[in-house]
């Protein structure tokens, strides 16, 4: 490599597009890499550790940006992650991540020597595949996948085959990038649905006097805030994708069941996405899930449970203790059913759809059909 050759081709002449700082955590800085430099994720000079402190619980380890980086190499997608990115060619970039704010746009460069363009937030490129948190530290704190499920067929014949549009294992804060959430007296461990999946995915669980095939989870985005003040209170980053399609259902059947929550609160009777089953005949029912009515937050404190008036009862719930997680709460999963006014005629496939107008983030972790 030549002695320059480790400064972008722009801010060595010094063109118009060639100002690479922003806003994000760099590499770049007094005592480490120099200004002009390609942004080197592997640098070991990104202590994310210390930004982090605030969520990261006692005792915790330091890490940097490099061992993120590190682990998300070993694992499957290894491909699609930055290993060098350059923020000095502005106006070059496609119009899909043109843009005059910070972060501003990205060239990513990877391990198989693959180029792409970004926002300032590669991840958010390859969301059908891994989520954005499961690219982040909590990766060091135990969160698993991809895959994020086991590879086997459901166990009991009601159960639809949710694998394909799984995204996380639900065992650890799969929608949260740090250990910790919220700050102060309200710190606590990240909620999880550890207590219902046992990490015993692959496998029939009853709940409420029904068995379901649990294998993973299925989540989708809810509506982004820009207000950071909403931090602890909706989505503030594009983290998953707003739907998913093309399920295999090919049955005829009389009534359906599923299991669901969602990340966020939202409005009561706010929907929160949609069911959508396509018959062969070209037709389909399009199914609401929706807020205070069928579903909820998968956990509340005391105070968010005692203003949900009306609210469905959970067919499973699960209570902590401040002992146990830094504050009272209980965990739930809601389940809701439908008439399919149509038994006669063969559902081809199934959609899952979120709201992006409602912040409540949908997910589902198993469906059932019955003839």
């Amino acid at each position: 490599m030549p002695i320059d050759g480790a400064m972008c081709p722009n801010v060595r002449r010094e063109a118009a597009s060639s100002d690479a700082r922003h806003q994000m955590a760099t590499s770049r800085k007094p005592g480490a890499d120099p200004e002009g430099l390609y942004e080197y994720e592997l640098s070991p000079n990104v202590h994310k550790s210390d930004f982090e402190a605030p969520w990261l619980p006692p005792g915790s380890r330091s890490y940097t940006r490099r061992d993120i980086k590190l682990e998300l190499l070993r694992r499957p997608h290894a491909d699609q992650v930055a290993i060098l990115r350059c923020s000095s060619h502005q106006s070059e970039a496609p119009d899909e991540f043109k843009t005059t704010e910070d972060p501003p746009s990205m060239r990513n460069l990877t391990v198989t020597g693959t180029v792409y363009w970004s926002d300032g937030y590669w991840e958010k490129n390859w969301l059908s595949d891994v989520p954005y948190c499961a690219r982040d530290s909590i990766v060091l704190f135990g969160l698993k996948g991809p895959p994020f499920f086991v590879d086997k067929q459901p166990a009991i014949p009601a159960a639809l085959d949710l694998k394909t549009w799984s995204c996380a294992f639900g065992d650890e804060p799969w929608w949260w990038t740090v250990p910790l959430f919220d700050e102060s007296t309200n710190s606590q461990i990240a909620p999880q649905l550890k207590p219902f999946f046992q990490e015993k995915h692959g496998s029939v669980l009853a709940v409420d006097g029904e068995n379901y095939w649990l294998n993973g989870l299925t989540q989708l985005q809810g509506k982004i805030s820009p207000d950071e003040n909403d931090r602890y209170r909706q989505g503030r980053r594009l983290a998953f994708v707003w739907k998913r399609t093309g399920l295999a259902v090919a049955k005829r059947f009389r009534r359906a069941s599923w299991l669901q929550g969602t990340l966020w609160a939202a409005p009561p009777i706010d929907t929160a996405g949609w069911l959508v089953w396509h018959y062969t005949d070209g037709s389909l029912e399009r199914v609401p899930i929706v807020y205070g009515r069928t579903t909820a937050r998968f956990w509340g404190d005391l105070e968010q449970i005692n203003g949900e008036q009306n609210f469905p009862e959970p067919a499973w719930k699960h209570h902590e203790t401040a002992d146990q997680v830094g504050k009272e709460r209980c965990l739930r999963i809601y389940r809701q059913t439908w008439k399919n006014p149509r038994p006669e005629v063969t559902v081809l496939s199934l959609d899952f759809t979120s709201n992006s107008n409602s912040p409540a983030g949908p997910f589902i972790v198993a469906i059932n059909v019955y003839p």
